[in-house]
């Protein structure tokens, strides 16, 4: 071979070389950053809980909060400057930088489809409005590390909906349905979604023999007869101060923590401690140890959906949601903006195991707005009610305080 030959061989092999790390398949992710990943997705599991939990006190929560930081970490490889900032201080990925948490994210998403012995299906999905140009990197980043499914939709037809509520329903077994309605928003451009289900056998079954009714006494001081499985044997166990805990495993490496709070506190005050100074990882997760004991655990189905605006601007996500600071420039040259994150889920525990499913969608419309102004009546005012044919002044009123005001 001379020369040329092989100048121009080793330029070909340079350049397939650049183009592979260029797309991102080239690019892993070490342990450590693997580490900081969960434990990233882990701080936000308990921050949004504590959030949604913080408003239904008496009601049953059921979310999947790794399908929530997953779409959103799909949303945040479009977002740029101080949006991205924001959602990754809320998603606590800001040490980690796009290449390192992309190829993190795909190599834990793997190792968790790579599980045995139980059915565990993750997916994510991208359609967006037809004729819609989204950015080659925004596109390239989704498909590599989050194997998302892109398609182009007619967000003017009702097909748009089905097409993407017939992906949820088949990527969680039938569980989750209807994940949005039609019509879509005009300005919709984007829908992103993750699907997880899970499907797990207990190591240990309960014996169906053994349940029977019992009272659970509820948050507000009454009570009601619930079916309460019962078992007893060895138990990965902890009790504290504030809670009793037990571990109970799946066949296939998965488990189910289980933690009753003392009487003088509740899940809420739960929540909080643990996401305290890494008290998660540190205390309660290495907190287990073998014992002997009795559980009498109730049977329970919870189908659960919310929207998550509010709890991620508490969290401290706002410009996400606000058309006229939001910056999607990395997704799109269009304007976009955040308009509804939104959760459907479902869970059921029995004698055998569990079986548990949740659909994550996230909205995004063009920031330009429909209308000619915008009028936000949010200080004091003067109002007039009159006739229409005679110009008649009926009433006039000056509004400092709204509400109910009588005057004697």
């Amino acid at each position: 071979m001379n020369f040329n030959s092989l100048f121009k061989t080793s330029q070909k092999v340079l350049f397939a070389v650049l183009a592979l790390l260029a797309s991102g398949q080239m690019v892993a992710a070490s342990g450590a950053d693997q580490q900081k990943l969960v434990a990233a997705n882990n701080t936000f599991a308990f921050d949004l809980m504590g959030q949604v939990a913080r408003g239904q006190r008496d009601a049953n929560v059921f979310l999947s909060p790794f399908s929530v930081s997953s779409s959103l970490q799909m949303v945040e490889n479009g977002a740029a400057g101080q949006t991205k900032a924001e959602m990754q201080q809320v998603l606590h990925t800001a040490d980690l930088t796009s290449a390192i948490a992309n190829p993190a994210f795909k190599e834990l998403n793997q190792q968790l489809a790579a599980r045995k012995d139980v059915t565990l299906n993750l997916a994510n999905g991208i359609w967006f409005k037809q004729g819609f140009h989204l950015k080659p990197a925004f596109i390239a980043d989704n498909k590599n590390f989050f194997k998302a499914e892109l398609a182009p939709v007619d967000f003017g037809s009702p097909r748009s909906a089905q097409t993407i509520n017939n992906w949820a329903d088949k990527q969680t077994q039938g569980r989750i349905k209807d994940v949005v309605q039609y019509p879509f928003p005009r300005e919709t451009e984007v829908v992103l979604a993750n699907a997880i289900y899970f499907k797990g056998k207990w190591v240990k079954p309960f014996d169906e023999r053994m349940t029977q009714p019992r009272n659970f006494y509820l948050s507000n001081g009454g009570q009601k007869e619930s079916s309460m499985m019962r078992q007893d044997g060895d138990f990965k166990y902890q009790q504290t101060a504030d809670f009793q805990a037990v571990q109970l495993p799946y066949a296939g490496g998965l488990q189910m923590q289980i933690f009753l709070p003392a009487t003088n506190s509740n899940p809420q005050k739960l929540l909080e401690s643990f996401k305290a100074g890494g008290n998660w990882k540190d205390n309660v997760e290495s907190g287990f140890a073998q014992h002997k004991g009795l559980l009498i655990l109730p049977k329970f189905k919870i189908e659960y959906s919310l929207q998550l605006n509010e709890s991620l601007e508490s969290l401290g996500m706002k410009r996400a949601f606000d058309a006229d600071k939001a910056d999607f420039s990395s997704m799109a040259d269009e304007p976009l903006y955040v308009s509804e994150v939104k959760q459907k889920s479902y869970v059921d525990v029995d004698e055998k195991g569990t079986e548990a499913a949740a659909v994550t969608t996230v909205t995004m419309l063009k920031s330009s707005p429909r209308w000619d102004f915008r009028m936000i009546v949010d200080r004091p005012f003067l109002f007039v009610i009159s006739d229409e044919v005679t110009g008649s002044i009926l009433f006039i009123g000056i509004v400092n305080n709204p509400g109910t005001d009588s005057t004697k």
